[in-house]
């Protein structure tokens, strides 16, 4: 028998499908992060190293495709959050640990992604992401790390600014460099400006 796996709608997919489902949405996060916009078929195809007919089938149009590039980094970025809440000793860890993973995960495709959708909404996500949020803050003003006037929005987009690419021609992976060393320093400045309030 075919090694299969369950879909979200509860349909089988074989395991290779997943492989190379999972394969086109990686190779479409680096690749919008990379050009800052939406790349061709056929280099999303040959990233993916995966037939144009492949691709196709996954995904038949380009919103079949942006949409599940943007719903797979929103799951993924609220998946690390609820991680890093359960394996960190203190709500300002579990903030670093949040923020830095969704510049790795690629959330900023999300803001470059955003005008080009036809129904850039997703309801189920944005209260998913909010409700981590607010237990991300809630810990860590608990723990004594930032203070009551942090809110769970000065988070969202201060972490979507951070993970969306400089877009000067940057190599990726100085990008990405840069973009945690500078988040570092934010975090550092807003913990520290609790400290001095306390």
């Amino acid at each position: 028998m075919p090694d299969v796996a369950l879909t979200a709608d509860l349909t089988p997919m074989r395991v290779d499908a997943r492989r190379n489902r999972r394969r086109l949405l990686d190779a479409a996060i680096e690749l919008i992060l990379e050009i800052g916009g939406e790349p061709s078929r056929d280099a999303l195809a040959q990233r993916a190293r995966v037939g144009i007919g492949t691709l196709y089938r996954h995904f038949p149009d380009r919103q079949a495709l942006l949409r599940a590039v943007v719903l797979d980094v929103l799951d993924r970025t609220i998946d690390q959050g609820d991680s890093a809440l359960a394996q960190s000793a203190t709500g300002g860890q579990a903030l670093r640990r949040y923020m830095h993973a969704a510049i790795d995960t690629g959330l900023g495709v999300v803001n470059v992604v955003h005008t080009l959708l036809d129904t850039p909404d997703w309801p189920d996500r944005r209260a998913a992401a909010q409700d981590m949020l607010e237990r991300l803050i809630r810990v860590a003003r608990r723990d004594g790390d930032i203070d009551a006037g942090v809110t769970a929005t000065d988070i969202a987009l201060a972490t979507i600014r951070f993970c969306r690419p400089l877009a000067i021609g940057l190599d990726p992976a100085d990008d990405r460099a840069i973009a945690h060393r500078q988040l570092s320093r934010y975090l550092d400045g807003l913990m520290a400006r609790n400290d001095r309030t306390a």
